[in-house]
């Protein structure tokens, strides 16, 4: 019945349903960036200062948001009110319905959409990472170990995450790649122990090695044998997904073997696999840790990647999964029923 009353208002008002939208938006921004001054409001929001002026000062009436010398915050009322305005404002693009298509067409646990698209507003990114956090956040006190990928929006996740007495492992799911350290499974990993007061091992084994050198490496540190088998045997997984283009230039593919990979269909990666459409996984980087093949015997299972550019990688791997909980904006989450 509530969701037919919101389609009753949608086709009657739909001028009160832009308005609603709006305000929902201009609210995720303050609480993402408060205090904030209305002309920086402006530029996030992609509104006129006049209308993001209207907007506000209807708020501060409705004591929602408070007007400081350093900018709009947001009052208390205002932070209770933000995980039923974002059920609401999901209802209001219909976007439980696209979670519903996208969770049957692909076989998953579950799937939330998060508004906007991560490719043109880089708070979508940050809305994606928490609720990243917070499926995380929630199965701290029924699991011992978590291993989690690299990867800016894994970063993000790390970031978003509210301090806590998790009392867990904490591990990278693979071996490192390339020379930014803040984007590195172990980097991550560490930030998350030392924000949840947990323990957390790392993986010193860079991908790319060959067989000889990997397993040489491996017999020579015991410690890196145990937590490889650790990160195995994780009861959380939790990663990104990039286009399988990008995703070979940073691993400083050749010309040739990325050319390949496009011969063959890929189109997404993720723990070190690179997938078709179809889910099929067409190659694997020689590494340690946990890859998409291995990733059904893990209880908890977690990705977070958005973008509209990365509809075609998230199916991939996805169906690669066939399980687990995604993690997604609007942008992507469009262009995906389209293909499904």
């Amino acid at each position: 019945m509530e969701q037919d009353t919101l389609s009753i208002f949608q086709k009657i008002a739909p001028d009160v349903m832009g308005t609603i939208k709006e305000r929902y938006l201009l609210l995720r921004h303050i609480a993402d960036a408060e205090p904030v001054g209305r002309r920086t409001l402006a530029g996030l929001s992609g509104l006129s200062e006049r209308v993001v002026r209207s907007h506000v000062d209807v708020l501060r009436r409705s004591g929602i948001v408070r007007f400081t010398t350093l900018g709009i915050a947001m009052e208390p009322e205002g932070k209770r009110l933000m995980p039923d305005l974002l059920e609401c404002f999901l209802r209001l693009n219909n976007l439980d319905d696209m979670q519903r298509q996208i969770r049957q067409k692909l076989g998953l646990k579950n799937v939330y959409i998060v508004p906007g698209d991560s490719d043109n507003d880089k708070t979508v990114k940050e809305e994606l990472g928490r609720r990243g956090a917070l499926l995380l956040n929630d199965l701290f006190g029924s699991v011992d170990t978590v291993a989690i990928s690299g990867g800016a929006t894994m970063a993000e996740v790390a970031r978003m995450l509210p301090e806590c007495l998790a009392n867990v492992t904490i591990l990278p799911a693979r071996g490192s790649m390339g020379n930014h350290v803040e984007v590195q499974a172990n980097y991550i990993a560490a930030n998350i122990a030392a924000k949840t007061h947990s323990s957390y091992r790392m993986i010193h084994i860079p991908e790319g090695l060959s067989d000889s050198a990997l397993q040489m490496m491996l017999q020579a540190d015991r410690q890196t044998q145990e937590n490889v088998a650790m990160t195995a045997r994780a009861q959380v997984v939790i990663f990104g997904i990039g286009r399988a283009d990008r995703m070979a230039r940073k691993r400083g593919m050749t010309t040739l073997q990325r050319d390949a990979l496009h011969s063959l269909g890929a189109c997404g990666e993720s723990l070190g696999c690179y997938c078709g459409l179809d889910g099929k996984i067409l190659y694997g980087t020689n590494n340690v840790g946990i890859s998409l093949r291995e990733i059904k015997f893990h209880p908890h299972v977690i990705a977070v990647a958005g973008g509209a550019s990365k509809a075609e990688a998230i199916v991939g791997v996805m169906r690669a999964c066939h399980t687990g909980t995604l993690v997604t904006d609007e942008g992507a989450a469009e262009k995906i029923i389209q293909m499904l």
